[in-house]
């Protein structure tokens, strides 16, 4: 089974995360997956999009094992301290996520179970965020010496102003799909088990309008914030690229695998 799906229905495209073993964690073949899925998806000009996770789970993030070359080259520029590495890391990945952001139809990402680090940035690349109502959402990211540099800083910036972003992603902790709601980090929360169907039928009241109409207006809701995301994402390469570089990873990935709590220098 291919680690990314593409259906289509009644006008709906939908892409699924499906690497269950893992909590659909983010390898290499996951981000280049999602990225041709949702590059194929636009060339068919659908109504909407759905992006769901598949075995009760939306994604539990990056996938650290060192099976993953992402990870293997994460480690690289972490104990080289190589900044023009790290930075190039982040701008791809950050590729891998410029069609979802870009789509030219709303998207709605269905969060089921965990939606953690990577995870739940991926759903900030998407208009729309239905949750469960027990969903794991989360930005943990400094908690191992890190930060959420692929649009978890900006995109939830923008999103829930710079209070509660500064609350949560330098907090590191985690809420239910209840409290992101709360919160504002999602628009809808449903029952255990109902994300999907919930994001099936916003995408089909969606289709049911003018197709030119909801072009446009969608088109102007992105405009409003799209320079300053841009903006914020460049400072978001920069900002990620140092933190990879400072040292406090080596001792926060060591801390992570060895059950422990990290002891900084400082």
């Amino acid at each position: 089974m291919d680690p990314v799906s593409l259906e289509f229905e009644d006008g709906i495209a939908r892409v699924t995360l499906g690497r269950t073993r893992r909590r659909n964690a983010m390898d290499l073949a996951m981000w280049e997956g999602l990225r041709h899925k949702v590059e194929e998806a636009a060339k068919a000009r659908p109504r909407a999009l759905v992006l769901w996770g598949r075995g009760g789970h939306f994604s539990a993030g990056m996938d650290l094992k060192p099976d993953n070359p992402i990870a293997a080259r994460a480690g690289e520029a972490v104990y080289t301290r190589d900044k023009d590495k790290a930075a190039a890391l982040v701008r791809e990945l950050k590729g891998y996520l410029a069609p979802l952001l870009d789509f030219p139809a709303p998207t709605i990402a269905a969060i089921e179970g965990a939606a953690i680090g990577a995870g739940f940035e991926i759903a900030l690349h998407c208009d729309v965020r239905v949750a469960a109502e027990t969903a794991r959402i989360g930005l943990p990211e400094v908690r191992i010496g890190m930060i959420p540099d692929l649009g978890g800083t900006t995109l939830l910036t923008r999103l829930v102003g710079p209070g509660r972003a500064a609350m949560l992603v330098c907090g590191g902790g985690e809420l239910t799909g209840a409290e992101a709601f709360r919160l504002g980090l999602v628009e809808e929360a449903v029952p255990e088990g109902e994300a999907l169907a919930a994001a099936r039928r916003l995408a089909a009241a969606i289709a049911a309008g003018g197709p030119e109409a909801v072009a446009q207006a969608l088109g102007v809701v992105r405009r409003l914030s799209r320079e300053a995301v841009r903006r914020g994402f460049e400072a978001e390469v920069e900002a990620g690229a140092r933190a990879l570089t400072s040292g406090e990873p080596v001792e926060g990935l060591t801390a992570f695998l060895e059950r422990r709590a990290p002891r900084w220098s400082r």
